[in-house]
This record gives structure tokens, sequence and C-alpha cells, in this order.
């Protein structure tokens, strides 16, 4: 059974709540607000995870991030809302201890501007499109890959 659509004003501020509760290390508070069927979707991941499908694959990398990026922080701005879908960009920033996936730890600094699309359905976050711009990233933690040849 579907319940009445929510106001723009109320997925807002789910989207917030939920975002502050993660920011705070809060995960049982942020895994109730995602609902079962999620989909993640990310062009700047590698290939095999920019399309996470269940909560299993999105709090397994998740997770993997936290422990990669311990103590991070990520500020929400510019937030609006459409219906059923909420909009921010945020601010992120952390010191990479750990491996993500095949990326080797660096120990560098990063900032990361964020740009998320995120679906609600029943007061839950169902659907997430999120972009960034990876060379800046992968830049900043010393990762970007040599020009080949024939590059200019």
């Amino acid at each position: 059974m579907r319940l009445p659509s929510r106001t723009e004003e109320e997925n807002k501020a789910i989207v917030r709540n939920t975002h502050a509760a993660l920011a705070k290390g809060d995960f049982e508070s942020f895994k109730a607000a995602i609902g079962p069927d999620y989909v993640r979707h990310c062009q700047a991941m590698p290939p095999g995870l920019q399309e996470l499908h269940g909560t299993d694959e999105f709090f397994a990398f998740l997770e993997e991030f936290v422990a990669a990026v311990p103590g991070y922080t990520d500020t929400l701005s510019q937030m609006m809302a459409d219906g059923d879908r909420v909009a921010y960009v945020s601010t992120m920033s952390g010191v990479q201890t750990g491996p993500m996936g095949d990326l080797p730890a660096t120990g560098k600094e990063f900032t990361l501007v964020n740009i998320v699309i995120q679906r609600l359905e029943n007061g839950k976050i169902v659907e997430t499109w999120v972009s960034w711009d990876n060379v800046a990233f992968l830049s900043q933690l010393n990762l970007m890959p040599e020009p080949g040849p024939g590059t200019a």
C-alpha cells in the first residue's frame, strides 16, 4: 500500500536528518532511512560500482569509505526539492588513510564537491544520483594517472 506523498519540505527534512545522522556516525538512524530496494548511481565510480543495488551493496561501499576516510566531514548546501526528489550540493573533506577499492591509502587530504539528487518513497530514500569531479579528487590524492603517449 502506497502512503500519501509527503510535502517537499518534509522530504527535505528527511534528507537533511539522514545526512546529519551519517555525519554524526549514527549508522542505525541512517540505515533506517534507506529503502530496502535502494539504488545508487555514480558515473565517477569504477564500472562495478557505478550502480549499487540494495542496501547490502550500498552499506558495504559506505563502510569501506568510512574506514578509508575516518573523521571525514560533509556539509550540505543549496538544498531544493521537486516532488519526491531532493537535490543538494555538499562539500566533503577528509584524509584518505585507508584503501578505497583499488586505490591505495595516500595519507592525502581532499575536498570534494558532490551534487546529489535523492528520490524518496514513503519517507525513505530509495534512489540516489551523485556526481563529482573525479579528476580533481584523484589529483588531490596524487592518484591521477600520467598522460599516456600521444596525449596532449
